[in-house]
């Protein structure tokens, strides 16, 4: 199966501040229509930081092997998604043997793929649900991504 998972921060600047983030997972099944998931949520950090949590967030509810393909703004996270084998292979140290910014999110992405056999490939620059995403970003309170999957419980209320 191949999915997409799509990554958003409300903020771009490097600092560490208060924002925003999301993640869309788009599913291809076959010549189906795509079927889509999102999870939105806030915290304190660096933008890598917030994309890496956001990326997280989505390959936790992965439970078998699949192709995936990240597509984020954070060229920096696309590119080094790309070499998390070598940063694995390093225990996610730098080369003084201090531990690598962001390494317990680095970890995790690893572990999960690693779990799962997850083949990964990214893109970095603007994407398919970009203006959507910021959409629900800006909005207040717990209605963010809210319409955009349907609703599958089965008891009522």
């Amino acid at each position: 199966m191949k999915v997409n998972i799509y990554l958003e921060t409300d903020k771009q600047s490097q600092e560490c501040t208060w924002r925003k983030y999301g993640y869309v997972l788009e599913a291809m099944a076959g010549r189906c229509i795509p079927v889509t998931r999102v999870g939105f949520g806030s915290a304190e950090g660096t933008y890598h930081k917030c994309n890496l949590q956001a990326l997280e967030e989505a390959l936790v509810r992965f439970h078998k092997e699949c192709e995936v393909c990240v597509y984020t703004k954070d060229a920096f996270v696309a590119a080094r998604i790309l070499k998390i084998d070598e940063m694995a292979a390093t225990d996610f140290k730098d080369t003084k043997g201090k531990p690598i910014k962001n390494a317990k999110e680095w970890e995790s992405i690893c572990r999960k793929i690693k779990e799962c056999s997850i083949v990964i490939s990214s893109h970095s620059g603007k994407h398919t649900y970009s203006v959507w995403m910021q959409e629900e970003m800006k909005k207040d309170g717990g209605d963010m991504g809210k319409g955009m999957e349907p609703e599958t419980r089965t008891e009522p209320g």
